[in-house]
């Protein structure tokens, strides 16, 4: 390429046959020749072969994936697909306050993960899953995923922890954390709780089941229904939130201190706009 050279590294690999595929894909979406691409962003024709075929070796730099990206107006798909920083995060890393953030790697590794859970759970719970605008059809998801994933129909699991398994809430949240497995690709180990995947599993099942726009609005009813926001009894607001969202009180609990920014989504209009 000119003026930047790829790279070869003998310590790190790269996955050659995932950035192949999403290369392959867009230049076929843009309508743009091989010979074209090579020509567009100064790469040898062969080398662009290669990488399509999955047969190149070496590691890409980050000024190569973003002339691809470019020229394929495919947006940060090219640094995902070849497991590297999105500009937006190169960014990110470089200030100061994020670097300081990154003092506690260990933390920061939580932080980050659970960001992500995030983003699993905002891909796959679009507003068809929410027929009602409340509780998220689970069930229907659980089959979607299961499909998504390749594996053939099947009930979603009925059983789980004690007489409490039989309320409709916590039957919800055993199926909402069996697709959270499907959807991390591991396997349940309950009741032997407390490793990563257990955790990560239970954090996403909770997101699954809670998605920011009926979380706000299970909360906005329960205040048009005459409970106090500022009441220090939050007894009351988490069981409204529990039974408009169909979920356990504790997931309530957790998610309404969790949920980011919610004291201001949730103050009356006329304090907002004050």
């Amino acid at each position: 390429m000119t003026g930047d050279r790829t790279r070869e590294s003998g310590s790190e690999r790269w996955p050659a046959a995932a950035f192949a595929a999403a290369l392959r894909g867009y230049r076929a979406k843009a309508g743009l020749s091989r010979q074209q691409l090579a020509q567009a962003v100064g790469l040898d024709r062969s080398v662009l072969s290669r990488l399509e075929r999955g047969q190149y070796r070496h590691r890409l730099s980050e000024c190569a994936i973003a002339k691809l990206s470019t020229a394929l107006a495919c947006g940060d798909a090219l640094f995902e697909a070849a497991g590297r920083p999105t500009p937006e995060i190169q960014r990110l890393i470089s200030d100061p306050l994020f670097a300081r953030a990154f003092a506690n790697p260990e933390a920061a590794r939580r932080g980050l993960r659970k960001l992500h859970l995030q983003e699993v759970a905002s891909s796959v719970v679009n507003p068809s899953y929410v027929p009602d605008g409340r509780a998220v059809d689970i069930a229907r998801l659980w089959r979607a995923v299961r499909e998504r994933a390749g594996l053939p129909p099947a009930p979603p699991p009925e059983a789980g922890p004690g007489e409490h398994a039989r309320t409709q809430a916590a039957g919800r949240f055993v199926v909402s954390h069996a697709t959270a497995h499907l959807l991390l690709e591991t396997r349940c180990s309950w009741p032997y709780m407390g490793s990563d995947s257990e955790t990560e599993a239970s954090e996403l099942a909770g997101l699954l089941l809670t998605p920011p726009g009926p979380l706000t609005q299970a909360a906005r009813a329960a205040f048009s229904a005459g409970l106090d926001p500022w009441d220090a009894d939050a007894d009351g607001l988490i069981a409204a939130v529990a039974d408009y969202l169909l979920i356990p009180g504790w997931l309530a609990a957790y998610r309404l201190g969790d949920f980011p920014g919610i004291h201001v989504q949730l103050l009356p209009v006329d304090e907002e706009l004050a």
